[in-house]
């Protein structure tokens, strides 16, 4: 028997562990091309949905300076809150998120007794399991808008996924003989997809410029101060009626106000306050005021003799309207400012 140098017989045997790492090696990339391949294959159901690529925003309540894509996004024109400074401007809206729910009718009941509007904004799916709630809310002053389907981030569906949560929603509050006028995202998540979208369906999209933070489950008197001492005219004041502190706070809000000399609105009054500001201010795009023109009376023939009267041949000038009778623009009117 012939026996192997030292030398040799450790390079042989690192030659053999060689060959078998190499063998474990390929059998593992192997596997994992496998793997990877099944993984990849198509078997019809849809990727985890992603953010766009396009830029996505959500509400900043209080951010400075204003910037009026935080709070009306479905408008590319300029606008400023600080052009609000005649006293029938001090205005604000009130708004209630995530309904329907019980609450809405404790909340419209407080509001109504003292002649005020809000806008509330429900969910589909829930549209679907309380239409008893919404049906009383619609025969009601108020105002009632779209939060989405299921109550998700927005801006990571697909735009097919976008398109069949409003249709969605759109379809659950027709079968009640409704239609929505506003929108505003969940989480106030949104980006330009979302708006479009929106305002393809019939919709504004609205956010809000003071937070009252119910969602976070403040009490009720810090909830109160936290709005009052952010008031402001213009003011869209979020809050939701699914916690029982944000009607437990409303009466001492409510109260301040009227201190304060503020008035509530309701969004659609909002805009048209807004609307005249920017004419006023701009001095351009201005909607023309509508004239009221009486008819002429028809002139008689006079007798021999005798003077006609000059009203009865010459029109009655005619009379305009006072602002607050002009009709409602579309929001391409309003002129934003830019940011910063």
């Amino acid at each position: 028997m012939c026996l192997k140098p030292m030398g040799e017989a450790a390079e042989d045997q690192f030659a053999e562990g060689s060959d078998n790492f190499m063998k474990k090696a390929c059998l593992a990339g192997w596997l994992c091309g496998f793997w990877l391949l099944l993984a990849l294959w198509p078997t019809g159901v849809s990727a985890v949905e992603g953010p766009s690529a396009e830029s996505r925003h959500v509400a900043k309540a209080g951010a400075m300076p204003f910037n009026p894509r935080y709070l009306y996004p479905s408008s590319a024109e300029q606008f400023s809150m600080d052009w609000l400074t005649l006293p029938e401007e001090r205005i604000m809206a009130l708004t209630f998120d995530d309904g329907p729910d019980e609450r809405d009718l404790a909340i419209a009941s407080l509001l109504d007794r003292q002649d005020i509007p809000a806008a509330f904004f429900y969910i589909g799916n829930k549209i679907k399991a309380m239409p008893h709630i919404v049906k009383e809310m619609s025969a009601t002053r108020h105002e009632l808008g779209y939060h989405s389907y299921r109550h998700q981030q927005l801006s990571w569906l697909s735009a097919k996924s976008l398109t069949a949560d409003f249709r969605q929603g759109k379809e659950v509050f027709g079968q009640l003989g409704l239609s929505f006028t506003w929108f505003r995202p969940p989480y106030g998540d949104f980006n330009r997809r979302v708006v479009q979208e929106a305002k393809d369906q019939g919709m504004e999209t609205i956010l809000w410029t003071i937070d009252s933070r119910d969602w976070a489950g403040v009490p009720a008197q810090v909830m109160a101060r936290n709005v009052i001492r952010r008031f402001h005219p213009g003011a869209v004041i979020l809050f939701h009626s699914t916690h029982a502190n944000t009607l437990r706070a409303l009466p001492e809000i409510l109260q301040a106000a009227v201190r304060e000399r503020y008035r509530f609105v309701s969004l659609a009054e909002w805009r048209r306050t807004v609307q005249m500001a920017a004419c006023r201010v701009q001095g351009r795009g201005c909607p023309p005021a509508p004239v009221e023109v009486v008819t002429p009376v028809t002139p008689s023939v006079p007798e021999e003799g005798k003077l006609v009267p000059v009203s009865a041949s010459v029109p009655i000038e005619g009379r305009v309207m006072p602002a607050s009778a002009v009709p409602l623009l579309p929001s391409t009117v309003i002129r934003f400012m830019p940011d910063g």
